[in-house]
Formats: C-alpha cells, sequence, structure tokens
C-alpha cells in the first residue's frame, strides 16, 4: 500500500509512518511529496488551514500512484478572543473520498501571532524567540510551548488517526 504525504517536512512525514504502519502494518510504503498547498506559509481561520490540508492530499496523491493522499497543515485560529495554534490533517482515498480531523488548540501568545500578521512565518518566529535552528522539523511550536511535554509530531499523529477513523470503523461511519 503507498501512501503520498504532501510535504518534505519530517515531522510530517514521520507521522505518517508510524500512524500507517500501526494501522495497517508492513503494508504502508510511504512517499513524500513536496507539492504548494495553495494557502499562506501561517494560514488563519479554519477555512485556509483546511483548504492547506485538502490541497495536499489531492496533489500528493494525484501526483503518485498511492492508495492514499496525506495532507497536515497548521496555522492559527481566532476563538473566544484568543488566539490558537491547530492543525488539520486531510486524508483522500483513491476513490477520491475525503477524511478531516483537526489536531490540538494550543493557546498562542499574542507577541508570536503579531508578528505572524506582519507576514514572518511562525516557524521563523520560533527559532528567532527559541535559537532553535528548523523548530518546525522538529518539536514545533507545541514542544515549545508545552515545555517538551507534547510536540509537533504526537500531535499530528494523533490527528491523522481521527482522520482514520472513518476507514478503521465503516461499520460505524456507514
Amino acid at each position: 500500500m503507498k501512501v503520498a504525504v504532501g510535504s518534505t517536512n519530517p515531522v510530517k512525514i514521520s507521522a505518517t509512518k508510524n500512524v500507517f504502519k500501526q494501522v495497517y502494518g508492513l503494508l504502508a510504503e510511504i512517499i513524500s511529496v513536496e507539492v504548494d498547498p495553495g494557502v499562506s506559509h501561517t494560514p488563519f481561520g479554519e477555512d485556509q488551514i483546511v483548504k492547506g490540508a485538502i490541497n495536499r492530499a489531492i496533489k500528493a496523491i494525484r501526483s503518485t500512484n498511492a492508495e492514499f493522499g496525506v495532507g497536515m497543515e497548521g496555522g492559527i485560529v481566532e476563538k473566544f478572543g484568543k488566539y490558537f495554534l491547530t492543525g488539520w490533517c486531510a486524508i483522500v482515498d483513491k476513490n477520491g473520498y475525503i477524511s478531516l480531523a483537526s489536531s490540538v488548540y494550543l493557546p498562542l501568545p499574542k507577541k508570536f501571532v503579531d508578528v505572524v500578521k506582519q507576514g514572518k512565518e511562525l516557524g521563523l518566529v520560533l527559532e528567532e524567540y527559541t535559537g532553535i535552528k528548523d523548530i518546525k522539523k522538529k518539536e514545533g511550536a507545541i514542544g515549545v510551548l508545552t515545555s517538551g511535554y507534547k510536540d509537533r509530531l504526537s500531535a499530528w499523529e494523533s490527528a491523522l488517526i481521527y482522520a482514520l477513523s472513518i476507514k478503521l470503523r465503516p461499520d460505524i461511519y456507514r
């Protein structure tokens, strides 16, 4: 079974490998595909975040001969007068069916949001703040903001499992 991930980010690739190998065993072959998500580097609002995840999944499966395309997109949402970092995962199968699920809603400091609103990517803002190079390829904002109790990998793994729930329990979702 081939699974195409619409990203070259090692965290997203590892999350996909971990989840699909856990669910499907050695049958899962993970292919990384660089795609343009069609949204800004740090999308604002769930519509844009979900659009980026779906675009990644569709472009990944279309550019390969995979059974599944996976797209993951993180961004910023405003709810209840506060800002949150969140991520959405889209999984598209070879029949074109799209399954969606979200990861965390982690409070995001306004000082970071203000800099992102000026056009800077959140990953770069965090690199400058922490001094950790390529932070989005490592623990990410989640690792920094939770003092390492959670990280970007675990958040994407959860979102992937949630998005796969429709395939895991078709008897319930029919």
